[in-house]
């Protein structure tokens, strides 16, 4: 029970709660208020326990993987700091992977097979596509978004998924090159082929403001184009704000902007989600 504390923050309890709730807004964009009515409440929950499950694996096999890194950007995370061994943090990842694997299977084939494409990829993205310049942040905004269709199949064709897929696209990828730039200490001292190491500082921060900028001009559109109520307008308007905030803080383009911005955009992904959600 000493090392709990250290174990949650391994696994990242807040982006974990987040996926969860990513897989049953899916649920809901695809069924409504169906989506938490008799049967389909019990697999909504399966689906959103088991990407749960999957994103704190991956958490604990990424914190093991980059703990030479971490010594240098990030010492008081659980592994470099010695609260978590790595064989620790890799025996909670093989535990956590194979419970959510499990779940899905309990779901569908299909969600079974999807979860075992996200656990590979989130091992490849540690191991390899991390160090790769840009791949490694697509591979994670794409998982991100896959959260939402995850969650919008256990209800019916998850179509309407794709809208909130999207947005968790954009705004982890904008996220994603804005923590290269704030690594990039860390990841220069191991050699690694971030964004920010291979093309420049500027050019990194200037494609994550594009990002930023393509998520703004997106928050429209579900209200315009798919009927969604006037109430998503309104909340929507505390996701553009938070987009606004990480656009101005990577205008510096250093590492303290990106560590701002990247908070921003966490920030503007609830945002997003609460506005999905009422609307």
């Amino acid at each position: 029970m000493s090392t709990l504390p250290a174990m949650l923050r391994l696994v990242r309890l807040l982006n974990v709660v987040m996926v969860a709730m990513g897989a049953a807004l899916g649920a809901l964009l695809v069924a409504g208020a169906a989506a938490f009515e008799g049967g389909a409440l019990v697999r909504t929950l399966l689906a959103a326990v088991a990407a749960a499950l999957l994103a704190a694996g991956g958490n604990a096999f990424n914190d093991a993987a980059d703990v030479e890194i971490d010594r240098i950007n990030r010492p008081g995370r659980p592994v470099p700091s010695g609260r978590v061994s790595v064989a620790g943090a890799q025996r909670l990842w093989a535990g956590l992977t194979a419970a959510g694997v499990a779940l899905a299977f309990v779901l569908s084939a299909a969600h079974g097979l999807v979860a075992v494409g996200a656990a590979g990829l989130l091992v490849l993205y540690s191991l390899r596509l991390k160090r790769a310049p840009l791949a490694g942040n697509v591979a994670v905004a794409a998982l991100i978004g896959t959260v939402l269709v995850f969650g919008g199949l256990v209800v019916g064709p998850p179509l309407a998924a794709f809208v909130g897929a999207a947005f968790a696209f954009l705004t982890t990828l904008a996220r994603e090159v804005a923590k290269d730039v704030e690594d990039e200490r860390g990841d220069a001292a191991l050699h690694a082929r971030t964004l920010p190491l291979v093309w420049g500082r500027t050019r990194s921060v200037r494609l994550a403001q594009g990002v930023v900028v393509l998520a703004v001009a997106g928050l429209p559109f579900p209200y315009f184009s798919f009927g969604f109520a006037p109430l998503y307008l309104l909340v929507a308007l505390g996701a553009g704000a938070a987009l606004l905030a990480a656009f101005v803080a990577l205008q510096a383009a250093t590492p303290d902007g990106a560590g701002h911005a990247s908070r921003a955009l966490k920030w503007a992904m609830l945002a997003g989600m609460a506005a999905l959600a009422v609307g």
